[in-house]
Formats: C-alpha cells, structure tokens, sequence
C-alpha cells in the first residue's frame, strides 16, 4: 500500500502518474471536493479520473454511476475511480458492470510495481524510488550513491551502447574535479549513433564499452542492476489504458492549437445523418468581406461540416445546440455580426447534404477541446481531413 498522501498531493500523483504513461493531463477541483484529472493521448483517446483524495472518503454506487453518465455524455474512453479512502460493496459492483477502473492506495502499490513506476511514486514521498525497490530485493546499496543512478531511459541507452559514457578529453572525463573542463568536446555531446550500438556488436559490445570508461565501478554495478531489475520495458499499469467508451475522432489538424475531437449521438446504422468535420485554431477569420479578431486571452475554433442527412423526416441540426467542451467548461458558438454558417433554425430536408461551418472561442491555452451536440439530431461525427475549415457564405 502506498503511503497516504495529503488530498493535494493525491491528485498530483495521479496527474503525474498518467503524464509518465504519456497522458496531456489537467486537473479540476469540483465544489465538493473531489477532482477531475482529464487526460488526452497523443492519438486522440481521451480519460478521466474521478478523484476522491482524502482518506476517509467512501465512494457509493451512486457516485460511480454518475461518473459513468459523465463520461458516456463527454466520450470518455478511459474512466478511473481513485481514492485513499473506501469504496462501497455497491461501488465495485457498478464499476465491473461498466468497465470503470478503480484504484485505492492497494491497487496503486500494485500498479506501480507492476509499472516500474516507483520514481513518480518517489517525487511525492520524498523516496528514493528505484533504489528502495532493489534494497528490498536485498542488494547493498550504499546510502552515499544518494540519486547518482541515472533514469531508466539513460540506463537502457548505456546498456545498449547507444550513448557513448565518457570519451572526450582527459579533462571533460575527469570525476571529482566537476568543473574542470577544456576546450575540447565529449563524445556525450555529440549526435548519438543511428546503429543499436556504436560499433554494430549490441549488448555485450555496449556493455563492454561501458566498463571502460572512467565510471566507479559501484555505479556500474547498480546502474545493471536497475536495468536488468526495472526491465527495458513494462507492462500497461492496471487503470492506465485500455478502451472503455466509444465516442470522438482524431485531432482537428489545421493551424497550430489543440487537439479537437467530436462525439457521436448515434453511430452505425442508428444515425440518421453523417457530419464529416475538420477544424483549426486562428486568432482571426474573415468571412463575407469582414475580419473577426478573437477576444484577448482566447482563440477562435473554427469548425467545418459536411452534413448528409440520410433520414425520412427532416432533422433539426442547430448551431445553437452544438459547445465545444475544454476540461469541463462548455463554450457556445461564437456569434459574428451579419453572417453565420448554418441554415436557418438548422432544418435539414430529406437527402439534404450541405455544407455547414460554426465558430467557437476558448481559451488560447486550451490543450484539447471537444465537440458535442446536445440536440436531439442523431449524428455519427467522423473527422475528415479533406474538409477545408473555412468560413464561407452562399452568394458571397
């Protein structure tokens, strides 16, 4: 069991721990209390936390039931309970019903260690991570090596002869003088080999090379050790990854800004219209002959939609029901004055396929934003990179 953290720190853990698994991670204090750790994948999966970060908190099926109705409205596909407290009988139940991961400070130990994740652990204990974990294996370290043991990045890069160690002159490779350094350069400042080692022969080539350089010989030893102990490479922590929830598409592309996703109301042969989108961050637009700057502190979404309505009845898509979600916070459109994107009152016939496109300003520091639709319209959004985001009026 890890050790218990004050509720602050709790949630930093957490938000750490997911940053480590390459999670763009935020954090939201709700009113009561608990928090919201939001994270977004680099291929457009997106996660949730819900945090309860004191020990004596007990969380009800209620609250994970709520939590699954969350995620399910924001297209979460990862979801994860974490608390230093309890969770209720009724609780487990619900989470194993709907695939919700949850995590106490026993599980946490449990995902740590199966991880490798000792370190993150380390930053918030005041612990010595990778070193603790091999005294308990029971080698001897000395308590003088302090924090000399490089990260396991480095660690696999020496053990691989992918980093030279040393080299140089005499007086860069000098060890105790620290600060005695010459004209000359060290071969650890230069380009690193493209090969898995410098000289082609891999491990024991690397490993060799590595013993001859001016490195104390217990550094050596314990740097091996973490290697060979942590393991070049680890399994998915429980709760940090895996699918849960369909819903969203891939980032928007277009200009420089955050990731922009969408969420279905219908998918398959339940939807009755096709939404393909793509859309672009700009800090102004021009539409109909005028310029619009965005408001200060803040950028312009702009959004562009292809709409194939392939109903029997016509459908109401309204721009007014379209937000575009940043970390909780929904932002309406942004109206611009005398011209607008979508049809009047959003009424699409039968077989109408067109062109739509809306605006929306959110934060400019905003890391990703997603699009949902609270209509009734059952629409599949599908991103579509062959969708040019642009702002364009009929007859202009």
């Amino acid at each position: 069991m890890i050790p218990e953290l004050d509720p602050g720190a709790f949630v930093e853990f957490l938000s750490a721990l997911w940053d480590e698994k390459g999670w763009e991670t935020s954090v939201r204090e709700r009113a009561d209390e608990t928090y919201f750790v939001t994270g977004k994948r680099p291929g457009g999966k997106r996660g949730a936390i819900y945090v309860f970060p004191t020990t004596t908190s007990t969380v009800t099926e209620r609250h994970v039931r709520k939590f699954v109705q969350f995620c399910i409205k924001k297209g979460i596909d990862v979801a994860v309970v974490a608390t230093q407290g309890a969770f209720a009988e009724g609780a487990e139940r619900a989470a194993s019903e709907r695939g919700v991961h949850l995590l106490d400070r026993s599980t946490l130990a449990d995902t740590i260690e199966e991880g490798g994740l000792e370190a993150v652990l380390a930053r918030f204990t005041g612990g010595d991570g990778p070193l603790d974990r091999l005294r308990e294996l029971g080698i001897p370290i000395p308590e003088s090596v302090g924090g000399r043991v490089p990260s396991p990045a480095v660690l696999g890069a020496l053990v691989y002869g992918v980093l030279p160690v040393g080299g140089g002159n005499a007086a860069a490779q000098t060890g105790s003088g620290g600060s005695g350094r010459s004209g000359g350069s060290s071969s650890a400042d230069k380009p690193a080999p493209a090969s898995p080692s410098p000289d082609g022969l891999g491990i024991v080539a690397g490993c060799r090379k590595y013993a001859t350089q001016p490195v104390p010989a217990a550094l050596l030893v314990i740097a091996l050790l973490v290697a060979f102990a942590l393991g070049a490479a680890v399994g998915p922590a429980v709760g940090l990854g895996g699918g849960l929830l369909g819903g969203g598409s891939l980032d928007g592309g277009g200009d420089a800004g955050p990731d922009v996703s969408a969420v279905s109301t219908a998918g398959g042969a339940n939807a009755t219209a096709d939404v393909r989108w793509n859309a672009r961050a700009t800090d102004s637009l021009t539409a109909n002959g005028t310029t619009y700057d965005a408001p200060s502190g803040q950028t312009f979404l702009l959004v562009r939609m292809n709409v194939t309505h392939g109903g029997d009845e016509p459908m109401q898509f309204e721009q007014s029901a379209l937000a575009a979600d940043v970390a909780g916070t929904r932002y309406s459109h942004q109206p611009l004055n005398g011209v607008t994107g979508f049809p009047s009152a959003g009424l699409f016939a039968p077989g109408d396929t067109r062109a739509v496109w809306t605006v929306f300003a959110v934060p400019e520091d905003a890391g990703s934003v997603t699009i949902v639709l609270d209509g009734e319209a059952k629409v599949r959004f599908v991103h579509d990179d062959g969708v040019t985001p642009e702002a364009t009026v009929d007859g202009s």
